[in-house]
């Protein structure tokens, strides 16, 4: 998925965990900065947390439904 893609589902973050063996290092970042046609999975060997390599997928916790911040639909 690129990242403009992305954005058109509401979304303008990744979330990344680190790859290293029991590190579970995890943080949101923005990547507004780059380009629409840039693909998701290019952030995941570029982070480093004393490890090199991570897991990046789109923050869909920014589309998070209403119910479940116990908003009810009508």
């Amino acid at each position: 998925m690129p990242l403009g893609n992305m954005r058109a589902n509401g979304v303008r973050m990744l979330a990344v965990w680190c790859s290293g063996c029991g590190c579970g290092h995890h943080r949101v970042i923005d990547v507004e900065q780059y380009g629409d046609d840039v693909p998701v999975p290019w952030f995941g060997p570029r982070m480093r947390c004393g490890h090199l390599g991570a897991d990046a997928r789109p923050n869909w916790q920014e589309r998070a439904p209403p119910s479940l911040f116990g908003v009810r639909g009508s």
